[in-house]
């Protein structure tokens, strides 16, 4: 039975793969968990960066606001 999980082929210079495989090594993992992890906290810390700024922009205009404690009542 096929996986229902979708497949990508990478390619990385050795360097990178050295260090991956110190990583493996370290937390008992396959070098492919590995990396899936580093992708997911990579795209985790693309959408703080994005949010981040889209907060300072909202920050930095000059409107009314709501506290937090009315904002939830």
């Amino acid at each position: 039975m096929p996986s229902v999980k979708k497949r990508i082929n990478l390619t990385v210079d050795d360097k990178t793969y050295s260090v991956l495989q110190i990583l493996s090594g370290k937390t008992q993992q396959k070098i492919s968990t590995v990396s899936l992890n580093l992708i997911q906290q990579a795209l985790e810390l693309q959408e703080d960066i994005y949010f981040s700024k889209l907060a300072d922009e909202r920050l930095s205009q000059k409107q009314k606001r709501v506290s937090h404690d009315k904002a939830w009542k």
